[in-house]
């Protein structure tokens, strides 16, 4: 056997063992990336607002949000084991009682964008029973009036109803204009009552 036929039947074998290697690898980030899919748990609860669609994982809360479904009285007969949604479902029951001021449950707010997560982050700021106009929000996280707008679309994208407290933030004049979009005003004075009557 010529030493060109002996090179190139070792170079095929090199490569033949590198293609191995290389699929052993990608098999392997398979996994991790199968590994770190992280497992969200939903649960349906009435509330004086309607009813809110509780998400997360065992580690941190995923979402708030107004929910409406033609089986929703089955869907609130559903049980979970979530730690985090057992521990908000309590402190939701709190609140809405009067009996609750500051949630305590951890949040995962990485699922904003830098800009809703800084102005989510500062929401959460506002005392309870206490209000703020979009264009103050803006002044104390440093931006121009003019970013009200931008604090107020952040609002109505709030995925953390109650714990983020965009029901705190009202308009310059003093008047609600929206909460969790126009729809929701209503359920922005029933917050604002239940706030009030306990401060």
């Amino acid at each position: 056997m010529s030493n060109k036929i002996r090179k190139s039947i070792e170079n095929n074998n090199n490569n033949i063992e590198d293609n191995n290697n290389n699929k052993k690898l990608k098999i392997g980030k398979v996994e991790d990336q199968e590994e770190k899919k992280v497992e969200i748990d939903s649960f349906v609860i009435k509330s004086p607002i309607g009813a809110l669609k509780i998400t997360a994982d065992d580690k941190s809360l995923h979402g708030i949000r107004l929910y409406e479904s033609k089986n929703l009285d089955e869907e609130c007969k559903n049980k979970t084991n979530n730690k985090i949604i057992l521990q908000i479902n309590q402190e939701l029951n709190q609140y809405f009682n009067g009996k609750l001021k500051d949630f305590k449950t951890p949040i995962n707010l990485e699922l904003g964008t830098e800009f809703q997560r800084k102005v989510w982050s500062h929401l959460r700021s506002i005392p309870y029973g206490s209000t703020l106009s979009y264009a103050s929000v803006a002044t104390q996280l440093g931006l121009e009036k003019k970013f009200a707008r931008a604090i107020a679309t952040s609002c109505r994208l709030n995925i953390f109803l109650l714990i983020v407290p965009c029901h705190r933030v009202i308009s310059s004049a003093g008047k609600v204009i929206g909460y969790s979009g126009k729809k929701g005003i209503d359920k922005q004075f029933i917050l604002s009552n239940i706030e009030k009557s306990k401060i």
